[in-house]
């Protein structure tokens, strides 16, 4: 296999054919119309892709802008056509979430005493790989949907953009538009030259493209004269921004000015072909900022506008803060036991004593305002996020003033704005337009809005007063502000609605035994029988909520956790956890077992619903079905990371609404955190103790860190944390072991080094290491940091200004990347977002590094099926490739790291080595077993008396060494090596399905037809694929024969018994599997029969049928595996259109069906497949079994006299060699 080019130069390559044809992305001219219309998108997200994944969708040429990876596809019904290939795009990831340690290394645990979680900005990022299809590849994709009409006028939103920038322009004769960076000006032809004014905005735009490159903007290189190299790199820039802004704002795009640019972009792009990358990032970084004129031109209009009403809106919340702090619905006393403050005191201390002053006056940014303004009070930043008490305490005051200023603007607004509704017609009237209608009570006099027309009819009109509809805008806001609140029962439905019917009924039902059984109504053996009943599960009465799913194997004839012992689980149990188990007692009771992971997902889904509706707290209720929302989409496979991140923030404000209301965590989490306030203070400021540290390999570092352990930037090493207990570290102490291999030279402990350390190494120690997020790199090289190739880490260099790299230091960021993977580890992690297996399976320890190719299998795979190829070496710089067959992902890759040194390479091919070996000895053990567990099982059989149903349907007569069990219906077949053991065992059902002994040896094993001792008297070794046929033709020869198993085995069994009877003829006895040639292209059964024949120098032969029998008839059509992937996609799609599952739209129902083979094709080939090996020519030809006598016998004695020519042949070189080397007599002379 030629060696694949990386992603980079493929996309470069295809864009310089493009370039060179007038075809690439940004070179295609775009008529003014719809935003949005040209660049691609992901449907299910709705977003579009951006940079360099953007203009390499482009450049495939599909004319659907959709693009969407395999299994989102399947998530709507469709299906990626077979043999469609897909194209491959990535991603990078900059940073990540990782749980919060405290200075022991222990997770810090919020109030519900969940793992609190911070973002790391990475220093070193990641990127993934995915594969997406076009919508044109696609089946059963919805037809494009018209876009909305547009409300906007493309030309204004291009004039508003040019306006806000304050860029200067000015206009001039002539067809000159350029930018000019020593005047920082811009300067466009006149108007009137332009043929529309969508042509002239389209121009003024790109130039505001290059204008954004100036040092105070974004600061690009523009100081190159026209016709150069760097110019026509910012010519690139600047077009394919246009390209994008263009599609944005839909005012098109015109490339023909910039077509003398094309030989500089090709040789940019030959050059170095990640230049384009480089390009298409700062495209986005253009339009970004171009965009972001629009924002603020509106923002300035707004501000004009809404100038006399901010002061109307800061009028009417001057109301004293009193008014909050004295609700007596709302506590926040417990401020005062932790702060030492009363909140009233420190909020007027800050100068916040009205609501106003607090909320501000923008009545979209109440609670924002609030949350910010309130931060310092609390002793936080705003954007602190971690769920404490500080945080819980901001966001619960800041939720409720911004209630209060929602109250008092809406009063307000009614006053001043307010109409009152005169008639029940005028409020229907009113209804339909949109207007916003609110309602007053007699009693409270508080307004209300009416949120239905059938509450509408509930008052009299002198109720009622009516404001203007909502702006798009304004309404988007009021929904996002809506979602804060509770899950409504509307929420809660959308979270049954993915369950069937019934399962909803039970959900229900059992819910509503858990809110009697908390209310007393019910004992717990009522509430047991209930879940019993509805669910079909017993869930304990004390049931905490909190359930476990655990992956369980059998092994030694006991059920095992399969984590624990190393192994892949056969099964799936879930246990829910006792909220009243005592000392001693199991605190998790097991609830039921599935046989799928998926099974035991869904069923916790189930039973967390049942947990939440049981509860009658609507704050508890909501933060629980939260939780159920996150846990869903966190397993959905086609969930993206905004997906993800939105889910767990709401998961977040439930919790964190259900905390407010809840007095009693207050009081708790209150008391903890002045209890911890204490504890600190008290302290001694004692001299930093000394550290312990220890050696950690980095495949264990997850390991050590889960105990405690923290790492040492400076020291390049893990360290047990003062008061941490060291026993759990013993292994990694120093010297305990040596380290596995790892990217990095092991680094001792200080007080490990000796005199006689080297001076690179003391060079290395003496460094100071920084912590910089990749994005800061820039800067903080510019301060005089240099990289560590071998720690992967910045450090202060000898002529860096420290004070400026002050902020890196580790101590001063909080949250820091890990130490760097191994090359193996980033493979590893390649390997994983292209959806390949890794880990230990029978091949081996995945990812195996050694240049060779391994087969894995894939996410999504058939059981038992290897779709997934990879090759890795470590040699030189760490590379290798990584293809998908299921998804078409195809990936050359190359460590992010360095290249190994000779010592290091050397470590880690020993330890895979040494890995292969265990796996060996392991491996040779497992089957040694099984040999042992299917001798022991033979005594249990008795021998077959009469046919069992799958001799029965073969045809073919009991021989001896075959057992069945004593119903007589399954078929046992011993396999034997070519010494006589007995490995392994097929088993054959009644139906005909057939597997060997799970972890036993089948390869060169094979069952003698006849016994080991007939076949050592047999005049020639005949080998055949299964049984049935071996047993056909031992019938027919009248001696033993050889059944291998399959096709795959042959080879070996053939091997095998060459070595054993040397002097033997083999004949191999194939199948011919003709019908796969059309369906598929190939014939394994000749193709592996004639490989063994050649391995061992013997004999293949294929039984010939009667004419028609195992031929294509010619007057058919002839069937090709493209046409026949088209059939079996046509009848898949509408065999689910008539069950309901996809809809077929128009004709193409007809089209399908002539797309399908003829029912005389599939006839024909239903021919072929039953005549392809000796016992169909025996039962199911006319020939029958005089037929296989014939060929057989024919083959034998040929055989036998090629054999007997050779011997005789053999026989005569040896005596002629014999006569060649006998010493000749000299003749005598005289």
């Amino acid at each position: 296999m030629e060696p694949k080019k990386p992603f980079h130069e493929v996309v470069a390559e295809k864009l310089i054919e493009q370039l060179k044809a007038g075809t690439a992305p940004w070179q295609k001219p775009w008529e003014p119309g719809e935003p949005n219309a040209y660049l691609p998108m992901n449907p299910t997200t709705g977003k579009r892709y951006k940079g360099i994944n953007a203009i390499h969708l482009m450049a495939q040429g599909r004319s659907d802008a959709r693009w969407m990876t395999y299994k989102q596809a399947a998530a709507v019904g469709a299906q990626v056509r077979k043999g469609e290939k897909g194209t491959p795009v990535q991603y990078w990831k900059f940073s990540e979430e990782q749980d919060k340690l405290d200075d022991s290394g222990r997770p810090v645990l919020d109030a519900k005493g969940q793992p609190v979680k911070e973002t790391v900005m990475l220093e070193r990022p990641r990127v993934f790989f995915a594969t997406v299809f076009n919508g044109e590849q696609i089946d059963g994709l919805p037809p494009l949907q018209p876009k909305k009409e547009q409300t906007w006028n493309a030309v204004e939103r291009a004039e508003h953009i040019l306006k806000a920038s304050g860029a200067t322009i000015t206009h001039a004769a002539g067809d000159r538009a350029f930018y000019r960076p020593s005047t920082d000006s811009i300067t466009l032809p006149e108007r009137g030259q332009f043929p529309s004014s969508d042509r002239y905005y389209a121009t003024a735009l790109h130039e505001l493209g290059h204008w954004t490159g100036h040092a105070s903007r974004l600061d690009r290189d523009l100081a190159h004269p026209f016709g150069s190299e760097g110019y026509a790199k910012e010519e690139l820039r600047a077009e394919i921004a246009s390209m994008i802004v263009g599609d944005e704002l839909g005012i098109g795009h015109d490339p023909g000015q910039h077509a003398a640019y094309v030989g500089s972009w090709i040789k940019a792009l030959q050059d170095e072909p990640l230049e384009v990358f480089r390009a298409a990032a700062d495209a986005e970084k253009i339009h970004d900022y171009v965009l972001a004129f629009e924002q603020k031109q509106v923002q300035e209009q707004d501000q004009q506008q809404s100038q006399a009403q901010d002061e109307a809106v800061a009028q009417a919340l001057a109301v004293d803060i009193a008014e909050v702090l004295d609700n007596p619905d709302v506590s926040f006393s417990h401020y005062q036991a932790f702060q030492g403050d009363t909140l009233e005191d420190a909020l007027r201390s800050r100068g916040l004593e009205t609501v106003g002053s607090i909320t501000g006056t923008d009545p979209e940014q109440f609670y924002a305002v609030a949350h910010d303004r309130l931060s310092p009070v609390f002793g936080i930043d705003p954007s602190h996020t971690d769920t404490d008490n500080a945080y819980l305490e901001r966001k619960g005051l800041a939720q409720e003033f911004a209630n209060m200023a929602e109250q008092l603007h809406l009063a307000q607004q009614l006053q001043q704005h307010g109409e009152q509704i005169v008639s029940s017609i005028d409020a229907e009237a009113r209804w339909s337009d949109g207007q916003r209608i609110f309602a007053f009570h007699d009693q409270d006099g508080e307004p209300h809005q009416v949120r239905s027309l059938d509450e509408l009819n509930n008052y009299a009109p002198d109720q009622l007063m009516a404001l203007p509809a909502l702006t798009q805008q304004q309404a988007a806001v009021a929904d996002q502000e809506a979602n804060m609140t509770p899950p409504t029962n509307d929420q809660a439905a959308a979270l049954l609605a993915a369950h069937p019917a019934d399962a909803v009924q039970g959900i229900e039902q059992a819910a509503a035994a858990r809110r009697q059984l908390a209310a007393g109504e019910i004992d717990g053996q009522a509430f047991a029988d209930a879940t019993r009943q509805h669910l079909g599960v017993e869930l304990p009465p004390d049931w905490s909520g909190e359930l476990r799913i655990v992956g369980v194997a059998e092994q030694d004839g006991q059920t095992v956790d399969a984590a624990q012992a190393g192994i892949e689980p056969q099964a799936f149990q879930v246990y829910a956890r006792k909220a009243d188990a005592q000392f001693g007692e199991d605190a998790f009771a097991f609830v039921a077992g599935t046989r799928t992971e998926g099974q035991a997902e869904a069923l916790t889904e189930r039973l967390h619903l049942v947990d939440a509706l049981g509860t009658d707290n609507q704050h508890e209720r909501a933060a629980k079905l939260a939780r159920v929302q996150e846990e869903r989409v966190r397993r959905d496979p086609n969930a993206t990371e905004e997906d993800i991140s939105a889910a767990k923030e709401a998961r977040k404000t439930a919790e964190a609404s259900a905390m407010l209301n809840d007095s009693d965590a207050q009081r708790r989490a209150a008391e903890l955190e002045r209890q911890e306030r204490e504890r600190q203070q008290a302290q001694p400021q004692a001299e930093k103790p000394e550290r312990q540290y220890i050696n950690v390999p980095y495949k264990e570092k997850d390991e050590a860190k889960s105990l405690g352990a923290r790492w040492d930037r400076q020291q390049q090493s893990w360290y047990v944390p003062p008061g941490t207990d060291a026993a759990p570290f013993a292994k990694w102490a120093q010297g305990a072991a040596t380290a596995a291999v790892e990217p990095r030279s092991a680094q001792p402990a200080p007080e490990a080094q000796g005199e006689a350390q080297k001076p690179a190494q003391q060079a290395q120690q003496a460094r100071q290491y920084l912590a910089v997020p990749y994005e800061q790199r820039n800067a903080a090289k510019a301060a005089g940091a240099l990289w560590d190739k071998a720690a992967k880490s910045w450090y202060v260099g000898p002529r860096a200004d420290a004070a400026k790299l002050e902020r890196w230091k580790p101590e001063n960021v909080q949250a820091q990347q890990g130490p760097a993977m191994t090359p193996r580890e980033e493979f590893a992690e390649a390997m994983r977002s292209a959806g390949l297996f890794t880990g230990s399976n029978a091949q081996g320890d995945h990812p195996i590094m050694d240049g060779k190719r391994h087969r894995v299998p894939v996410e999504g795979g058939k059981k038992g099926a290897l779709d997934g190829f990879y090759v890795g070496h470590l040699d030189g710089h760490p590379a290798g490739r990584i293809i998908n067959n299921k998804t078409g992902t195809d990936i050359t890759w190359k460590s992010k790291g360095y290249a190994l040194s000779d010592q290091e390479k050397a470590k880690l091919q020993a330890e895979a080595a040494e890995k292969l070996a265990q796996r060996a000895v392991e491996q040779d053990k497992a089957q040694e077993a099984t040999a042992q567990r299917v001798g022991r099982q033979m005594a249990d059989l008795v021998p077959i008396e009469q046919p069992t149903p799958y001799l029965q349907a073969k045809g073919i007569q009991a021989q001896a060494g075959v057992m069945t069990d004593r119903e007589g219906q399954k078929t046992y077949i011993p396999a034997f090596d070519a010494e006589g053991k007995q490995w392994t065992m097929q088993y054959i059902q009644e139906d005909g399905t057939k597997r060997f002994a799970k972890d036993s040896k089948k390869e060169g094993c094979f069952h003698p037809v006849g016994g080991m001792d007939a076949l050592a008297a047999a005049p020639a070794l005949v080998i055949s694929e299964g049984y049935a046929t071996a047993a056909q033709v031992a019938e027919a020869v009248g001696h033993a024969t050889v059944a291998a198993f399959d096709s795959g085995n042959l080879e070996a069994v053939a091997k095998a018994l060459h070595a054993k009877f040397p002097d033997k003829p083999i004949i191999i006895a194939g199948d011919d599997d003709r019908h796969l040639v059309m369906t598929h292209g190939n014939n394994p059964g000749r193709e592996k029969a004639e490989a063994a024949a050649q391995a061992v120098g013997g004999k293949a032969i294929f039984p010939i049928f009667a004419p028609a029998e195992n031929t294509y008839p010619r007057d058919l059509p002839a069937i090709t595996p493209d046409s026949f992937k088209t059939h079996l996609r046509a009848e898949q799609r509408l065999a689910d259109a008539a069950a309901g599952k996809v809809e077929l739209a128009g004709d193409e129902a007809a089209k399908l069906k002539a797309s399908m083979l003829s029912g005389a094709q599939i006839a024909a080939l239903s021919t072929m497949k039953q005549h392809t090996d000796f016992n169909d020519l025996a039962h199911k030809s006319e020939l029958g079994i005089e037929g296989v006598k014939r060929q057989i016998g024919a083959a034998i004695s040929q055989v036998q006299r090629d054999e007997q020519q050779h011997q005789e042949q053999k026989h005569v070189e040896k005596k002629q060699q014999q006569i060649e080397q006998r010493p000749r007599r000299a003749a005598r002379i005289g």
